[in-house]
């Protein structure tokens, strides 16, 4: 759950603790190599995400925007081996476009709230 608060300078802080928010089903699959798709849309009220590659080769992703460029590489993406799950523990919360970049066939599982 996404709280706004005010903390006691009056300054705007964004909390996020666990609550019983609806989640959404973000699974997919890669529908072409090396090109950037729309993971997540931005979302201003999202306090949570979590994917796993499933495919059989490596997954990008990128949390500052939706990539618009061919790859999502050159935009500072984090890279996601078959198998292994994003974000890392302790990773804060994106609100923003979520993108996903890798190997046309590969599916993922990814779950926001």
């Amino acid at each position: 759950m996404l709280l706004n608060i005010v903390d006691g300078t009056g300054l705007p802080q964004r909390i996020i603790v666990e609550g019983q928010e609806t989640v959404i089903d973000q699974s997919g699959i890669i529908v072409a190599t090396g090109v950037a798709q729309v993971l997540a849309a931005a979302n201003a009220n999202r306090s949570g995400i979590i994917l796993q590659n499933d495919g059989s080769h490596n997954m990008e992703i990128n949390d500052l925007a939706a990539a618009a460029s061919p790859t999502v590489t050159d935009n500072g993406s984090f890279v996601v081996t078959p198998g292994s799950y994003w974000p890392p523990a302790g990773y804060p919360v994106s609100t923003g476009a979520i993108s996903v970049s890798g190997t046309t066939g590969d599916t993922y599982t990814c779950r926001t709230w």
